[in-house]
């Protein structure tokens, strides 16, 4: 048997080799290591970990690396780590055109302590850098996100020059962004829990990484969940009535189907309330999807292969930092069939599904705002389809469309792992669970169909086109309807 490989490799820059692996260098007794990537220059080493890749287990790891087949599961995944690396590669060769490579040289480019005088070694300076470097990722969601908790920071924290700033510092800006001060006779600078909460994790990432590059102690760590006198960082509150039930869904989707908007609204309003129904209605039968994905959506390989019957998809919020089990498949139930006949593109092999969203934009900063921009059109058009069309005293967004999904399903008593694997949530590094036929697409159809109260043909199952593995899966949920 072919030995698996242990790393995956690019070509060299100069007199310096660049590859991904694990690093493994430690005492402690585990299964899981960091990913990293190793640059070796005359024999010595140097290993940069990727704090923002989840652990792997060794064998995982492994067989990713050695996969060759492009119709692998797997394959994904891999594709993504080239990316990685490759992107590391890149950064070398831009430092190797102005400066000879050493590895004290990279070290110092990557960390963000020094890049050609560029980013100040201080505080707020390891916080741009992580800005910066998210940015170069694509990440610009998340940039923005780091962006406005440093634009709190600076301006309630006050004047925090190079590594200055302890649990008195974050305190104060603590104090302001939970009470409030007062500014020319008005409170400002009170924000939500939830908001605060972002705030503050962002501000810990900043101090850990501050830690890990030699900046700060850990004995002036300021944050903890668990000791009264540090810095709590509070969650927002469990939003259990942001969603609607089955039967509210089905009367929205009756709207849609009908088209019974209030004559008082202009021919042009009609159209764009009804496009924004349809996307969040997409959103709620597509397992919960948010818009970022709703934009991404195209009809590839999957789509085709199971005859128009099911998408297949990674979800971008996990895309780049998780392995294959993000992969989300969503079976096409006739009520969603009709709202893409109504407000999708024409099938097309790779073409967007809603390319509406996006309007032909690649550019991910781009792509970002024009996601906030329909998102605010959405929670703008359902509030007044909700009010003015159902008479209901509801401020629905998109994000209700997510929560529905997976309340709905659970109070209609379908498995959580169901529902979590359909939600793209991570089920860890068991490649087995990533399969699309963990469950048949005919066990989805039945499952999804309790969306909605709609009247609609129940697909048949073709016993005979079941796999083995299907067919025992098949059997194990009749056992358990019937409780044998």
């Amino acid at each position: 048997m072919k030995a698996l490989k242990t790393s995956i490799n690019c070509n060299p820059v100069d007199n310096c080799w660049i590859k991904l692996v694990l690093d493994k260098r430690t005492n402690k007794t585990t299964d899981e290591y960091p990913m990293a990537i190793c640059f070796t220059i005359e024999r010595k080493r140097l290993y940069f970990k990727l704090t923002s890749m989840p652990y792997q287990k060794e064998k995982y790891f492994n067989e990713v690396c050695s996969v060759t087949n492009s119709r692998s599961l797997l394959m994904p995944v891999y594709k993504e780590w080239e990316g990685i690396l490759d992107g590391y590669r890149e950064k070398v060769v831009k430092l190797g055109k102005t400066q000879t490579l050493t590895l004290d040289l990279i070290k110092t480019y990557l960390t963000g302590a020094e890049t050609n005088g560029e980013v100040s070694k201080s505080f707020v300076g390891v916080w741009e850098s992580i800005i910066a470097r998210m940015k170069k990722e694509d990440r610009v969601g998340t940039a923005e996100n780091y962006q406005w908790a440093l634009n709190s920071f600076l301006k309630y924290a006050g004047n925090v020059k190079g590594f200055k700033v302890d649990k008195n510092v974050i305190d104060k800006w603590n104090d302001v962004m939970k009470n409030g001060t007062i500014e020319n006779g008005r409170l400002v600078g009170q924000i939500a829990d939830a908001t605060r909460g972002m705030y503050l994790r962002t501000c810990r990432v900043v101090w850990n990484e501050c830690i890990r590059q030699g900046y700060l102690t850990e004995d002036k760590y300021p944050f903890s969940n668990k000791d009264n006198t540090l810095i709590s960082i509070p969650r927002g509150k469990r939003r259990q009535q942001s969603y609607l039930s089955v039967d509210e869904m089905t009367q929205l989707y009756n709207v849609f189907v009908e088209k019974c908007y209030p004559d008082s609204w202009s021919p042009d309003y009609k159209k764009r309330a009804h496009q924004s129904l349809g996307l969040f209605l997409a959103q709620y039968l597509c397992n919960g999807f948010n818009l970022a994905d709703a934009g991404r959506l195209q009809y590839n390989r999957t789509y085709f292969a199971e005859g128009g019957r099911a998408f297949e998809f990674m979800r971008k919020k996990t895309s780049a930092r998780s392995n294959s089990m993000s992969v989300v498949i969503v079976p096409i139930i006739e009520p969603l069939k009709v709202i893409l006949d109504e407000i999708g593109a024409k099938p097309e092999k790779d073409a967007y599904v809603f390319p509406q969203i996006f309007n032909g934009a690649t550019d991910e900063l781009t792509r970002r705002k024009l996601t906030v921009q329909e998102n605010s059109n959405i929670k703008d058009r359902m509030i007044r389809i909700c009010n003015e069309v159902l008479g209901w005293d509801k401020v629905v967004s998109g994000t209700w469309a997510r929560h529905s999904f997976a309340t709905n399903l659970k109070l209609a008593g379908v498995e959580e792992l169901y529902i979590s694997e359909s939600m793209g949530h991570s089920q860890g590094n068991d490649v087995t669970s990533g399969y699309q036929d963990m469950y048949p697409l005919e066990i989805r159809f039945r499952n999804n169909s309790k969306l909605l109260n709609v009247e609609t043909k129940e697909e048949p199952i073709d016993i005979d086109k079941l796999s083995k593995k299907e067919m025992k899966e098949l059997l194990r949920k009749m056992m358990e309807k019937g409780g044998i």
